[in-house]
């Protein structure tokens, strides 16, 4: 509160106060009446006030950070991480109508952007991506704004995926995908920088053998008691076209084309890629008379689940979910085991490459090849060796 006083010999009221540096200054109030003179040096420390806080709020602001960031670095404790956080509080100074958009809230935006130009199995990898990252993350940084993601806290979650048991070919498609939806925020401005650039993905070394069934153990998984008509009909089409689970449930009569199904894969919807496979009997027989959608009760259950139940139909039927091949590999059977059936069946009775390539549906024969178990074949082309008529008590290696 300012004081009053007048000069030796003066007549008017002096009033002294702080101005807003803390400083101590004086100002002539002109008044010779005490009562009127302090109020009027009320209104000094009242414009004063009023003065500092237009003039000097924000540059007052932008002052603490860079004296804080000073101290920091004069200290030796200004780490690269610190000093970008710093400079992100200056830019939300600077800009107050800057967009912020927690990590999370901007995943599932992009999710539901990408949702209508992807397949339904694309989309659920998106949806695993962002379950993924935020769990490893936590709560802290997934609800901090998307821009202050750092590639060490990447790093650490990735890390932190494989710890927990994730593949290392899961933990690059999650990568992948964070690395796609963090170059949208960048073009968005909602980051300065794609923090998922420049990581390494993981060795894929982990990665499960799969393996196909036999024909003795599909018909033991469709004549289980316990397996319902439309789980029938699913294995019995998957086996004897080679369709994914999501494509086999998603069928309706609009697929079924005389006696062949016409098909656009989920997978290759982007490519507009149709295929056509003929039906055997056994798919015909079972299709027939059906309107409208074939599994109307599995197609409106989420793809998790299917695969969950499929996994306890193998169970009952007695069918092992892992398996050891020949030469101590081990490898792991699942629904989409079937379409490496199909594709072994067909290579076992020495269907060309190409016929089978196109009705899988693969791109590419490197990708098709790895569908494709065919020991059968093997051994048959063996038999066509010429016999050398080498009398076994001779041998190669006796010298004769």
């Amino acid at each position: 509160m300012a004081t009053l006083y007048k000069r030796p010999g003066g007549e008017t009221w002096i009033a002294k106060f702080k101005t807003s540096d803390g400083i101590r200054t004086s100002r002539d109030t002109g008044c010779s009446g005490k009562r009127e003179a302090q109020r009027i040096a009320a209104g000094f420390e009242t414009e004063e006030r009023d003065s500092a806080r237009k003039a000097s709020t924000l540059p007052r602001a932008f002052a603490r950070i860079i004296e804080t960031a000073a101290r920091e670095a004069a200290a030796g404790e200004l780490t690269l991480s610190r000093a970008e956080e710093l400079v992100t509080r200056l830019h939300r100074l600077s800009n107050p109508n800057f967009r912020v958009v927690s990590l999370a809230n901007h995943l599932e935006n992009w999710i539901q952007q990408q949702k209508p130009n992807v397949s339904v199995s694309t989309a659920g990898v998106y949806a695993d991506m962002k379950r993924h990252v935020t769990n490893a993350l936590g709560p802290k940084t997934s609800a901090a704004a998307v821009g202050d993601l750092t590639t060490i806290q990447i790093q650490k979650a990735l890390a932190k995926l494989k710890e927990s048991g994730l593949k290392g070919s899961t933990v690059n498609m999650v990568l992948a995908a964070l690395r796609r939806a963090l170059h949208t925020a960048v073009t968005a401005g909602l980051a300065n920088a794609n923090a998922a650039t420049g990581i390494k993905p993981l060795p894929q070394d982990d990665s499960t053998e799969r393996a196909p069934f036999t024909a003795e153990e599909v018909r033991r998984m469709i004549d289980h008691p316990q397996t319902s008509t439309e789980w029938q009909g699913a294995i019995l089409v998957a086996a004897h076209t080679g369709l994914r689970l999501g494509d086999v449930v998603s069928l309706s009569r609009e697929h079924i084309d005389g006696t062949k199904i016409v098909i656009r894969p989920q997978k290759t919807k982007r490519s507009k890629k149709t295929i056509t496979v003929p039906l055997t009997p056994p798919c015909l027989a079972w299709i027939a008379g059906k309107q409208g959608h074939l599994f109307p009760v599995l197609s409106k259950r989420v793809p998790g689940t299917l695969s969950t139940t499929f996994t306890r139909i193998m169970k009952s039927a007695g069918v092992p979910r892992d398996v050891v091949l020949p030469g101590g590999i081990k490898a792991r059977r699942s629904f989409h085991s079937l379409r490496h059936t199909f594709a072994s069946w067909l290579a076992e009775a020495d269907v060309h490459a190409d016929v089978r390539q196109k009705l899988t549906g693969h791109g590419s024969s490197k990708i098709h090849a790895k569908y494709t178990h065919h020991d059968e074949a093997l051994d048959r082309a063996i038999s066509v060796l010429p016999d050398l008529g080498m009398p076994l008590e001779t041998g190669f290696g006796s010298g004769h």
